[in-house]
């Protein structure tokens, strides 16, 4: 009983990760979703006109979503981090550990300020506009923000994003992650940050409205499917009272 009952708490606060990646692809959603026939293109490097047409309400649940989101994201993968722990016990294998540890860090310290600063350029835009007609003038506002709020967002993209992308893949090829056969194999390495946008979100673009605005969010789901194969590595400690004594009570 006792080790049922720690089996279930870690697989009930990975579920709970999973459902805050599943708010941030709601946030994308929110923040990038068009309309039939709405203008997508972009003023300079960032500043897309779509803003202008765009409820405020979106940005501000895309911006709840991202807090809620983080917090029940750390959850999820920290709990995937003891597991990890407690499966990668090789010399060789522990620097896949301090790795996840890293990238797991930076994405429970960034995924809610990067929500709210692309939210906040986006209002900026929108307000400047509103107040004072000038649309050239607010987007070159809204794209210097942008701008010096980049290097933070390209270091959290670097550190959670790639990271979390060759830490899986990785897992995976090396048969670190228990899965029964080479076609699963296969399907495992689009679970990640990277490979399921760069693929699946890419082909989603091809097709007509509105099957195409699934592709926002596609990253984020990428980090739902991380945990997903977490579940699977934890299954398989279901009866090990050894394993378990590292999982929380």
């Amino acid at each position: 009983m006792q080790v049922d009952l720690k089996y279930e708490t870690a697989r009930r606060r990975m579920i709970i990760g999973i459902i805050g990646c599943l708010l941030y692809v709601a946030g994308d959603f929110l923040f990038a979703a068009t309309g039939k026939g709405q203008r997508t293109d972009t003023i300079g490097l960032f500043t897309r006109v779509a803003y202008l047409e765009m409820s405020t309400w979106r940005m501000i649940v895309s911006i709840l979503c991202g807090f809620v989101g983080t917090l029940m994201y750390y959850m999820g993968f920290h709990q995937m981090y003891r597991v990890l722990r407690i499966h990668l016990t090789m010399p060789g294998d522990q620097i896949w550990v301090r790795l996840f540890r890293a990238a797991s860090i930076m994405g429970s310290v960034s995924w809610a300020w990067v929500h709210a600063m692309f939210m906040t350029d986006a209002l900026i835009f929108k307000y400047v506009v509103e107040a004072y007609g000038e649309t050239e003038k607010a987007a070159e506002i809204a794209n210097r923000v942008f701008l010096a709020n980049g290097p933070g967002m390209l270091t959290a993209y670097i550190v959670c994003d790639m990271g979390l992308t060759v830490i899986m893949m990785a897992l995976v090829l090396k048969r670190k992650i228990p899965l029964k056969n080479t076609g699963t194999r296969l399907l495992a390495l689009l679970c990640n940050p990277l490979m399921l946008p760069g693929i699946v979100g890419n082909l989603l673009t091809l097709l007509p409205w509105p099957l195409n605005q699934l592709d926002h969010g596609t990253e984020s789901f990428g980090h739902a499917l991380v945990l997903i194969l977490g579940l699977t590595l934890l299954r398989q400690y279901r009866h090990r009272n050894d394993a378990l004594e590292l999982l929380p009570d």
